[in-house]
């Protein structure tokens, strides 16, 4: 027994003395990396105190870029964020296997162009009405959609609450309000061709 635990004990102190396998994480940049930003202030969620949309692109090379955009609240609270490929963003449908590289190269025009969203009131949006039984039905060329009832949009809508629109892909984009029932935004409608 002695001698098993005298073995138990040598091989405990082996173990012990061995160097710990190495394991590194190593931050990379390249000249291909893809991080930039551009910014857009809104009034948006208060009327005293701008809001910060941000639009955000990140990847190993712009063709293969995510982007985000993020709306924050002048005290720096989200708001609101949406990301997809910039890819889709460009073309819709799935990323293509080779982007062309002059799509590639236009990603700062774009985050200031994506940055740039649009403030209008509900007002401005289409009417839902009576007897339609969605709100594409009530719009002639474009597809329209809410997650809200007919009552409840056109409640918000007679509001002439601010909503915020954005680009949410090549030919659609997304409204949001921030709801007064909630204080927290909210999608108002998507649309597109």
């Amino acid at each position: 027994m002695r001698i098993a635990f005298a073995a138990a004990l040598l091989l405990s102190i082996v173990a012990c003395s061995r160097p710990a396998p190495q394991t590194t994480a190593q931050a990379t940049t390249s000249s291909a990396d893809c991080a930039k930003t551009a910014t857009h202030q809104v009034t948006f969620s208060s009327t005293t105190a701008p809001d910060t949309v941000t639009a955000r692109a990140e990847g190993p090379t712009c063709a293969q870029a995510f982007v985000t955009l993020t709306i924050r609240a002048a005290n720096g609270d989200p708001l609101w964020t949406f990301a997809d490929a910039y890819a889709v963003m460009q073309g819709g449908g799935a990323p293509p296997s080779q982007m062309p590289p002059e799509i590639a190269a236009k990603m700062d025009e774009f985050l200031t162009s994506w940055a740039d969203v649009t403030v209008k009131t509900t007002r401005d949006l289409p009417e839902w009405r009576a007897g339609a039984a969605t709100l594409t039905d009530s719009v002639q060329g474009m597809s329209y959609s809410t997650p809200f009832d007919r009552e409840s949009y056109e409640h918000l809508r007679a509001q002439n609450l601010p909503d915020l629109c954005f680009a949410a892909g090549s030919e659609s984009s997304q409204c949001i309000i921030m709801d007064p029932a909630s204080h927290q935004a909210s999608l108002m409608v998507t649309f597109g061709a």
